[in-house]
């Protein structure tokens, strides 16, 4: 039985090579499946095939078309590919479309393959000795420069067998794909089965697929149930990463095509604008201009676009740039994604690149030195620095959402949490709910302090702020309420920031008053005092200052903020200790006689009838006391005696 081995390999070279003829050769299989290319006898679409190492490993052969009419075919075959054989006709060498497709191949990131000099049965021994010097030549500056080169015939077998050891031999150096995390399938074939419905192939590029699993089809968001799985042509309960998988759906309204992805329900984001690392070919003839219109190969998509160069005007052959994509339509990207660049038309390739953010929030300003030094940290740092860039921007983030953000497994993600909060960069989930930078946290104490002084400035007789200023003023940089309100306490906490009830103000803050405006506040503060239980109303204190009525209300304002006098009414102050006398008499009143009317007050207090009414109003509104008929009682010693009583208020 053969042991499944998640690894992808994949032909590719110029047309006419013998990559077909190699795939038949070594598994048996006629990759070749339409009529046209049996009759042509030349490959138009991608081939597939189960691929059976003499030890007894298992992994699926990918077969791609060499003709350069077809390279939008070989673009779709070629990304799941981990490892390559570059296949080379012994009678010419390397010639365009190889060069095409190592290039290729090298912009979507592929590090392991062997080169196969194919047909070495019409060459002689000397010959084939120097086109093996000429190879080693043409891929001295590739990924290839030390993969070994096999010569075979796929006529005679001779080299078919060393062919297989020296594949083994490469597995131990490929990565394999993650195996945990979301499901993401890049479909390269769809077609319908009687009693199946819709069946669609692909290399899972992460994640694993189970029957009964609910997906969705992307960039559609379309949810579909797995019906079957087949790997190899058998059914099976389900397919993981590093295997070709054919998945039959069911509850699918739309056709599915090429180029979508089959990917885990509410994980992956459409988006038509990504942040790039754009490199041409040393050998391309052509510019990329800022705003050209190109075609982006990515997975096994094929999308529209505009490639917006965030430094430079354009870039040449051999330069590199970091870009925005437009995209014309939506797309599936994650970030470290590759892509290849085409000219619109006529159609040759230019280049390609990786994603860096595969969700920018805008379209970035051109020229601007810190979201250029934001690019490059994100796309060359380490896994950790990756991480906090990503949160310094988005901090809201899940870690469940960082694993695709970042293109890594959640085992990665959390370990790369820990060390992060090890080093003090993130604050642990138990301060506020989730990670969060310290910068990101520092950021917000501060735009709370600057809401804070910047409210004091424009109003400039007030003490204290309502905290809904301050939060405000936190939420305007990112945070949520929730979070704006950890933040504020925070403040508190250190001592940065006094609250009380709904609102805050500056610890050590006081008001700053001219030596007129503090006479006239030390005038009025006196006469409250005076006259306790009968002061002067705002309508008297208006007649006392005439013409100066707006700066006697603003002195009236500092003094309630720095509370030393209390609004009892729209038109009427007391001192805070009278407050607190008089509401000291009333209480005493009700524990000598019980219920008491407006009279009994106004006597108690040596008052008028105006501020004794006054004065109830504003206990009834602190719920101090309770009005029913002509009378009142004391709300609190009411509750008491009915306690000690075992009665029930009335």
């Amino acid at each position: 039985m053969a042991i499944e081995d998640f690894v992808i390999v994949g032909t590719a070279g110029h047309i006419d090579h013998g990559k077909t003829t190699l795939v038949r050769a070594l598994t048996g299989v006629e990759t070749d499946r339409t009529r046209e290319e049996q009759e042509r006898g030349i490959s138009i679409d991608i081939g597939f095939a189960p691929f059976v190492l003499p030890s007894g490993r298992r992994m699926g052969l990918v077969d791609v078309p060499g003709h350069e009419r077809f390279i939008r075919n070989m673009l779709a075959g070629a990304g799941g590919i981990d490892l390559i054989l570059l296949v080379i006709d012994a009678r010419e060498g390397v010639m365009p479309q190889t060069r095409e497709h190592l290039a290729i191949l090298q912009m979507l990131g592929v590090q392991n393959g062997v080169v196969v000099l194919t047909k070495i049965d019409v060459v002689d021994a000397e010959w084939l000795s120097y086109v093996q010097e000429e190879v080693r030549q043409e891929l001295a500056e590739s990924f290839l420069a030390a993969a070994p080169i096999v010569a075979v015939s796929s006529v005679t077998g001779q080299g078919l067998d060393l062919l297989k050891e020296v594949i083994e031999a490469q597995l131990p150096s490929v990565a394999r794909k993650p195996r945990q995390g979301a499901l993401r399938l890049p479909i390269d074939r769809v077609f319908s089965v009687q009693g199946f419905g819709t069946v669609v192939t692909g290399t899972i590029w992460r994640g694993t697929v189970r029957v009964g699993d609910t997906l969705e089809l992307l960039p559609s968001r379309e949810r579909a149930r797995v019906r079957s799985v087949q790997v190899h042509g058998e059914t099976v309960e389900q397919a993981q990463a590093g295997q070709r998988a054919a998945v039959a759906l069911s509850g699918i309204r739309q056709t599915a095509h090429r180029g979508m992805t089959l990917g885990a329900t509410d994980t992956y984001q459409p988006t038509r604008l990504a942040d790039v690392q754009i490199q041409l070919l040393s050998d391309v003839t052509m510019t990329l201009a800022h705003r050209q219109r190109v075609r982006i190969y990515s997975g096994t998509a094929e999308l529209f676009g505009r490639v917006l160069l965030l430094d430079e005007a354009e870039l040449k052959a051999g330069e590199s740039g970091l870009a925005q994509l437009l995209l014309e339509q939506d797309a599936v990207f994650e970030a470290r994604d590759h892509f290849v660049l085409r000219t619109y038309s006529p159609m040759h390739t230019l280049g390609g690149g990786a994603i860096i953010d595969a969700h920018p929030s805008r379209l970035h300003r051109r020229h601007k030195v810190t979201v250029l030094e934001h690019l490059r940290r994100a796309q060359s740092g380490t896994l950790e620095e990756r991480l906090l860039e990503t949160l310094v921007q988005n901090p809201l983030q899940a870690p469940a959402a960082l694993a695709t953000v970042l293109n890594a497994t959640s085992t990665e993600i959390e370990a790369a949490l820990r060390t992060l909060v090890e080093e003090g960069a993130l604050l642990p989930p138990e301060s506020f709910g989730l990670y969060l930078p310290a910068v990101v946290v520092q950021s917000w104490q501060q735009g709370a302090m600057e809401a804070a002084r910047a409210y004091l400035q424009k109003n400039r007789f007030d003490l204290w702020i309502s905290r809904s200023v301050v939060i405000q003023g936190i939420k305007s940089l990112g945070a949520s309420a929730k979070l704006a309100e950890a933040v504020l306490e925070t403040l508190v906490q250190a001592g940065e920031l006094v609250s009380q009830s709904d609102r805050v103000r500056l610890s050590g803050y006081e008001i700053a008053l001219t030596p007129a405006e503090r006479q006239l506040r030390t005038d009025l503060y006196e006469q409250f005092r005076a006259l306790p239980m009968d002061p002067p109303t705002v309508s008297e204190l208006e007649t006392r200052y005439p013409g100066r009525d707006r700066v006697m209300k603003n002195m009236l304002r500092v003094l309630e903020q720095e509370e030393l006098i209390v609004a009892v009414g729209p038109d009427q102050y007391m001192s805070l200790e009278a407050v607190r006398e008089a509401q000291e008499k009333v209480r005493h009143l009700y524990e000598a006689n019980g219920p008491f009317s407006v009279a009994q007050v106004r006597d108690e207090l040596h008052t008028s009838r105006k501020w004794a009414v006054a004065f109830l109003e504003y206990l009834d509104r602190l719920k101090r006391t309770k009005r029913t008929g002509d009378v009142r009682e004391y709300i609190e010693l009411r509750q008491q005696a009915d306690a000690r009583s075992g009665g029930v208020s009335g």
